[in-house]
Order: C-alpha cells, then structure tokens, then sequence
C-alpha cells in the first residue's frame, strides 16, 4: 500500500516501510533488525548472522566492549567500529570508493569523516 508508515523502532516516529534509515534518529534499519553486513533478518540473541555467518557482535578495538549489530559505535568510549553508506546504510570496508551493495561514490563521504 502506497504511503503506508510504520513506527522506527528506536524513536517510534513514523517512517515509510522502505525506509533503510530512520530521517529522524539516523538508525540504520528502523522497521527490523537485520544482518548489518547481508540484511537478513535477526534475532536479538544470535551472536553470528544464520545468512552470512558474519559476527554480529565486535569487540572495540579501543576498549574491547561488545558492540551489537545495531550499533556502529562503542558506547563506553565512542569509537566508530562499522562505517555505513549514506544511501543504502551497507556497511563499508574502510576506505572503499563504492559501496559494494549499491554503488555509491564514497570519496566525498569519507572526506566528511576524515577518513
């Protein structure tokens, strides 16, 4: 159904169900919690995606606290950890030019963060 909204799972607001970011808490993947690496679907408790077998927990490499899927930054010291694309919110290997889910230019990305 055309303009059919749910409510994002992080600030409730609602979104449209294509939505791969929330506009207004900027958490990818508002409507599910999915895979950050293929997009499957997850459970909260699942330590490795059942698709890809990618981790869904890291360990920060600044101070090895457990950093779930839904998080791209460490939450005792702030460190990034995952970086997304701007477009499809795949996440990027450090440094790439494209996404390789969608395609996207990343040069103008990684200049706004420094990278």
């Amino acid at each position: 159904m055309p303009g059919y909204k749910r409510p994002c799972r992080f600030c409730g607001k609602l979104v449209d169900e294509n939505s791969t970011v929330c506009p207004f808490c900027t958490r990818a993947h508002p409507l599910q919690m999915v895979c950050p690496y293929c997009f499957a679907p997850i459970r909260v408790d699942w330590k490795v995606c059942n698709a890809c077998a990618k981790p869904l927990i890291v360990a920060c490499p600044k101070c090895a606290a457990p950093i779930g899927p839904d998080s791209d930054a460490c939450e005792r010291c702030h460190t990034v950890v995952r970086y997304r694309c701007p477009t499809c919110a795949a996440v990027l290997t450090l440094g790439s030019r494209r996404c390789d889910r969608c395609g996207a230019k990343l040069k103008e990305y990684w200049k706004a963060h420094g990278v």
